[in-house]
C-alpha cells in the first residue's frame, strides 16, 4: 500500500540500497549522524523502508552517539581554552553560583538529557555544556538519552507498521 510505494519510489532514486543491508546501514549510520535528525529520524525512515529493525537501531544509536560525543569534546575543549583565558582575570565563584551549578549538575543534565528529543541532542549537550556540567556526567546523560529513545521510537514506529499492514 502507502509503504509499498514509499519504498519503491526510494528504491527507484537509490538502486544501490535495495537488498544490501550493509549499504542500508551505512546510509543509516550517516543519516543518525546530522543533527536534528539524528537517531530518532534515522530509526523511523530506516524502518519505513523496510530495513532490518535490530541493525538499523543499534547503528543508528552508535551514530547519534558518536556525533553528539564529538560535539560534547569539542565544545568542552572551546569552554577549557575560554575559562584558561578567564581565570587569571576573574575571581572565585561565589557560594551562590557554586551551589547552582551543583544543583543544575544533580537535576538538570538528566533533564536536558532526556529532553533531547525535543530539542535535538546536540543542543541539550551544548546546553548542559554551556551551564558548566562537568562533560562526562554530560555524556553518561546524553547516552542515556539517546539510546532510551531511539529504543522508544523504533517500538513505537514497528508498532505502527505492524498495525498499519
Amino acid at each position: 500500500m502507502v509503504l509499498e510505494q514509499i519504498q519503491e519510489t526510494y528504491f527507484s532514486l537509490l538502486p544501490f540500497l535495495e537488498g544490501n543491508v550493509l549499504l542500508q546501514l551505512i546510509f543509516i549510520f550517516v543519516l543518525s549522524l546530522i543533527p536534528f535528525f539524528e537517531s530518532y529520524g534515522a530509526i523511523p525512515f530506516g524502518l519505513m523502508l523496510g530495513f532490518p529493525t535490530i541493525p538499523v537501531m543499534i547503528v543508528a544509536i552508535i551514530g547519534n552517539w558518536v556525533s553528539v560525543m564529538a560535539f560534547i569534546w569539542g565544545i568542552d575543549k572551546l569552554r577549557s581554552k575560554i575559562k584558561s583565558k578567564k581565570k587569571k582575570k576573574e575571581k572565585e565563584p561565589s557560594k551562590r553560583a557554586i551551589r547552582a551549578k551543583h544543583y543544575f549538575e544533580k537535576y538538570g543534565v538528566p533533564g536536558v538529557a532526556l529532553a533531547g528529543i525535543l530539542i535535538a541532542f546536540h543542543l541539550a549537550a551544548g546546553i548542559a555544556l554551556a551551564a558548566g556540567a562537568n562533560r562526562a556526567y554530560v555524556s553518561l546523560w546524553m547516552t542515556i538519552g539517546i539510546v532510551l529513545w531511539a529504543v522508544i521510537i523504533g517500538v513505537l514506529f514497528i508498532s505502527g507498521i505492524t498495525v498499519i499492514s
